[in-house]
């Protein structure tokens, strides 16, 4: 997918923009481009219904940048903002600072009396091409893993690509797909919920239930990879899931002897593991259950929560096994909406 200039940026915006407004038999027309107006910025200022608006146009607007255009909207001309997607934190600064928005996705808000519309519109989205195409990648999936990790700071190419060992070629141009689709900030900030939702379409995890549990015996941690030693800096298997999700701090119910669920680094592993422990012949009675993790990074960099919960298995980030919880189409998103890790940053 081709990435858009900050030219056409606008003029997408612009003419998303005037074909929102007839369809709500609204005129509009483009006053000028680059302008200023009672000395702020704005890309354009657009006439609508007969009153000038400074617009503002963006790809992504994150939850800061929200902040950021609602402390800069006293200006004489009411301002706009046109983009691909707005975080639904940023439209309640916005709205609250009375800051008028297009979220390009179907949502405009409009008020400059007696010009009044709140309400849900035709997605103008369809041309760019669709925003999952850019998380069908492995490294597409490690690169939103690691801008939602730490979703208030700034990532760059080279950075990302160390810690997910990854070609900088690669992460640039992933990077580059998840900005064209509204999901990252040019910085590499995420849109979040919206980045953490989209990756939740793409995560699947094909358990194997398993007879019995690995032995953690040298002999047999070696022969299945456990990865047991310095876990943060090794591949190996990681607990995610339910257990997991519990040394987290979810709120969540499991009984002391519920079994874990694992990641593992390969479909290799998977088959040792079933020709060691043996398939479950009832998945109600199983002892664990194994998966090939659907990429690298899960197994890279696991973490280890025995100092914090009575969990002796490595467990894999926070981000992994929300995505996991949230595949219970029934109670998962309930779930995560009660979950309130300490120290870390929601995103779902």
């Amino acid at each position: 997918m081709p990435r858009r200039t900050a030219a056409a940026l606008e003029d997408d915006a612009l003419e998303a923009l005037a074909e929102t407004l007839a369809h709500l038999g609204v005129a509009a027309r483009t006053l000028s481009r680059g302008s200023r107006s009672d000395d702020h910025a704005a890309d354009a200022v657009v006439e609508i219904g007969g009153q000038r608006f400074d617009v503002e146009v963006k790809s992504v607007v994150t939850a800061e940048r929200g902040r950021r255009l609602a402390a800069g909207a006293g200006r004489r001309a009411p301002l706009l903002v046109v983009a691909d997607r707005i975080a639904d934190d940023a439209k309640r600064t916005l709205r609250e600072a009375g800051v008028n928005y297009l979220d390009r996705r179907g949502e405009m808000r409009l008020v400059a009396p007696p010009l009044i519309l709140d309400t849900v519109v035709e997605s103008t989205l369809a041309e760019i091409g669709g925003f999952r195409n850019s998380l069908d990648s492995q490294v597409a999936k490690e690169v939103a893993i690691c801008c939602l990790l730490t979703p208030d700071e700034a990532h760059g190419v080279r950075q990302t690509a160390r810690l997910i060992n990854r070609a900088p070629s690669a992460v640039s141009s992933a990077m580059a797909g998840l900005r064209d689709d509204g999901l990252l900030t040019a910085s590499g900030e995420p849109l979040i919920p919206d980045l953490f939702h989209e990756l939740t379409t793409f995560w699947k995890r094909r358990a194997v239930a398993l007879a019995a549990l690995p032995s953690t015996r040298p002999q047999d941690a070696q022969r299945l990879g456990l990865g047991l030693n310095e876990p943060e800096h090794t591949p190996g298997w990681a607990l995610t899931d339910t257990r997991a999700a519990a040394s987290w701090g979810m709120p969540i119910l499991a009984r002391g002897d519920y079994p874990p669920d694992f990641y593992v680094p390969s479909d290799s592993v998977v088959r040792a593991a079933r020709l060691l422990l043996g398939d479950a012949d009832d998945p109600a009675v199983r002892a664990c259950t194994v998966a090939a993790t659907p990429v690298r990074l899960v197994c890279l960099h696991r973490l280890d929560h025995s100092r914090t919960s009575k969990e002796r298995w490595p467990v894999a980030n926070h981000i992994v096994v929300a995505l996991d919880i949230a595949q219970d189409q029934a109670r998962g998103l309930e779930a995560l909406q009660q979950w309130n890790p300490e120290g870390i940053v929601r995103v779902w």
